[in-house]
């Protein structure tokens, strides 16, 4: 296994723990060392972005992580194909109006202004 496999497999295992400390103890706050964690090893290693981009868009798409750990990831990175990938998503998603708010979320936490900054010590 290459040492670029085992840094994606890294991020990947920090999501899903994020993942986890939100769905079961409900907190940004606790969450956030899993993304600063992430920030890093991707900053440390960026001839791995498009390797990154893709494990980021295929977690969302298989629903393995919400759209707060993107959104968290995308405010600090604010990497387009990313985004790109979220607006044409919701375009194309038929019911966008019932089912598009995580895209929504992840696309919004492309501005300055994202409201979910208020909830973490590092942003």
């Amino acid at each position: 296994m290459g040492s670029g496999r085992m840094i994606i497999d890294e991020i990947k295992k920090e999501l899903l723990e994020a993942e986890n400390i939100l769905n079961t103890e409900f907190s940004f706050e606790l969450a956030e060392p899993n993304y600063i964690r992430c920030i890093e090893l991707i900053n440390a290693n960026s001839d791995i972005k498009d390797d990154v981009e893709a494990l980021i868009i295929s977690m969302f798409e298989d629903k393995a992580v919400s759209s707060e750990p993107i959104a968290y990831l995308m405010y600090c990175l604010r990497w387009p194909r990313v985004k790109t990938w979220m607006e044409e998503s919701l375009r194309n998603t038929p019911d966008a109006i019932a089912t598009g708010a995580p895209m929504e979320k992840v696309i919004d936490a492309y501005d300055d202004d994202w409201e979910n900054k208020e909830f973490y010590k590092s942003i």
